[in-house]
């Protein structure tokens, strides 16, 4: 299956079914859920460099909440919070706040893609930085956090809409 098709096949799927999960069209198309994200539409996706993943990771820690989100064949965990600071040290970026639920060490090193996306999630206005490995797997994602409705809080989707723009190609530009 070409590039092309994939991205047809992807831009048909969304427009059918907006809150179709990348995961999903992943294993139904047998490729990587980030190939899913690079055939998203244009206006849904937005990719930064792996190499600022210090600095987008800093810029999330002032966001007001967010839910980390990381998945592998036995488990999907979810934890809502306010993403801790971390330093590099020993190979790992380092978690760095005790009063977090959120604690751990990220093989930042591992990180070989990031990609802002926007896509409805049942109904829902919805907002991540998803991680990738280097053949495309997904390492974790951060969502734009909720208030009790479920709506996404105003300051983070400023803070998200903020983070992207800087990675968004001029209009008109390739991408």
């Amino acid at each position: 299956m070409t590039s092309e098709h994939i991205q047809q096949t992807v831009r048909a799927r969304v427009r059918e079914n907006p809150s179709i999960m990348p995961r999903s069209l992943a294993e139904e198309l047998g490729v990587s859920e980030a190939e899913i994200i690079r055939s998203l539409p244009e206006n849904m996706r937005v990719e930064a460099p792996a190499e600022h993943f210090e600095a987008i990771w800093g810029e999330m820690c002032g966001w007001e909440k967010v839910t980390f989100i990381a998945v592998n064949p036995g488990i999907i965990v979810e934890v809502p919070c306010r993403l801790p600071k971390g330093r590099f040290g020993h190979g790992m970026f380092n978690l760095m706040d005790k009063d977090s639920p959120l604690g751990g060490h990220v093989f930042a090193h591992k990180v070989a893609q990031v990609w802002l996306v926007s896509k409805p999630f049942f109904g829902l206005e919805s907002h991540s930085v998803q991680f990738f490995d280097a053949e495309g797997g997904i390492l974790f994602s951060v969502y734009a956090g909720r208030d009790e409705s479920r709506h996404v809080l105003d300051s983070v989707r400023v803070g998200f809409n903020s983070l992207r723009a800087r990675y968004e190609a001029p209009a008109g530009g390739a991408q």
